[in-house]
């Protein structure tokens, strides 16, 4: 009777879809498409990747990265599986205004007029911003080589200072090698202006460059980095205390060297990128 009632309903199903009972037999009978089986090697694939800081990559960046480990697949089929199977990017861009400063031009912008580097530890750029804990903000000071996009150097302090703009330029010249007359840029700060910095600067051969009053974009590779940071990362947390604020930065600045897709490196990560144009 159940056998007869369903073969029954297929039947009504048939003749109101106007296909026959045959061609629903040998649909039903196919199996999946081999399309829709590869559909779900990549979903796979994606699921697999999508943890921990690669949660930010949306289908831009799942592109490549699933190209690189041999699945060959489109963009625009990457992105409707994504939205298919709610894979999504918790990266969320925020904004915030920006009041131009009125300070004096301390030091020549000579980074403008020079050509883009063309090696590492050519032209190096710095710059700092702030992060809140419960316990109260906390201060990073960031190193970029403009080469290969690669965070060379940073420093945390409860203060923002000449002493932790110096921590992190010390840190970079002792991991990275700056050559002589390589540039630093930054932008106006006081920190950054102070002879004590200034000294240091001049100390390890460098060439000081200084964005102009109320530009920021003058310094947009570092400007980018903190925007990266704070939306991947920042944005996501709420830091209990400067400790566990530094080592959660600190590792993900491992990650952004290590293994993020840079669209302006053609997707590779910063230390690669410097392995293969070493």
């Amino acid at each position: 009777m159940e056998e007869n009632r369903g073969a029954h309903k297929v039947v009504r199903m048939c003749e109101y879809l106007d296909v026959s009972t045959t061609g629903y037999y040998d649909w039903r009978e196919r199996g999946e498409s081999s399309r829709a089986q590869y559909d779900s090697i990549l979903v796979d694939e994606i699921t697999k990747m999508h943890v921990g800081h690669e949660r930010n990559y949306g289908a831009i960046r799942v592109h490549p990265y699933l190209k690189n480990l041999g699945f060959p697949c489109s963009r625009r089929r990457i992105n409707r599986l994504m939205k298919a199977y709610s894979i999504t990017s918790i990266y969320h861009a925020y904004r915030h205004n920006r009041a131009s400063g009125s300070n004096s031009l301390k030091v020549d912008n000579v980074l403008a007029e020079s050509p883009p580097a063309a090696s590492v530890g050519r032209h190096w750029a710095g710059d700092m911003t702030y992060i809140k804990t419960r316990e109260g903000s906390v201060y990073m000071a960031a190193v970029l080589d403009l080469f290969t996009r690669k965070v060379v150097g940073w420093g945390f302090s409860r203060n923002h200072d000449a002493d932790l703009v110096c921590g992190a330029l010390k840190m970079s010249l002792e991991y990275e090698e700056a050559k002589p007359g390589c540039l630093f840029h930054s932008d106006q700060g006081s920190e950054y202006c102070s002879d004590i910095y200034q000294e240091a600067v001049a100390n390890a051969g460098m060439v000081s460059s200084m964005s102009r009053a109320g530009t920021p974009t003058d310094n947009a590779f570092v400007e980018s980095f903190f925007k990266t940071l704070k939306n991947e990362l920042v944005h996501h947390w709420k830091f209990n205390n400067m400790v566990e604020c530094v080592a959660r930065i600190v590792d993900y600045v491992e990650f952004y060297n290590e293994d993020r897709l840079h669209s302006s490196l053609n997707y590779v990560s910063p230390n690669t990128y410097q392995n293969i144009n070493v």
